[in-house]
């Protein structure tokens, strides 16, 4: 009967430890779940910032190139065949 007696102090010491880590591991899963919901907010506000200046700056290319057809609209036609002439012969010799 000693022995349980002075084994049992280190077992509740063992259960105490083991409560507390279970409680710490609780907190550090809490703390890492708030980080990373607040770390996707924002990577989610930078990427619609970086969409809408994608967005922005690929409305401004096309209205450059909607002005320059329409100041030289032969010339534009010329071009849009020269460039489907020539990307239907790098096609056809891929093939």
């Amino acid at each position: 009967m000693t022995k349980s007696t002075e084994t049992n102090p280190e077992i509740n010491e063992l259960k105490d430890e083991l409560a507390a880590l279970k409680k710490h591991m609780s907190d550090l899963t809490a703390s890492a779940k708030r980080d990373g919901v607040e770390e996707s907010g924002k990577i989610k506000a930078r990427a619609k910032e970086k969409l809408s200046e994608l967005k922005d700056h690929g409305t401004q290319g096309l209205e450059k190139v909607e002005g320059r057809v329409r100041e030289k609209p032969g010339q534009s036609i010329a071009l849009a065949f020269a460039a489907g002439f020539l990307a239907s012969t790098l096609m056809r010799k891929r093939s």
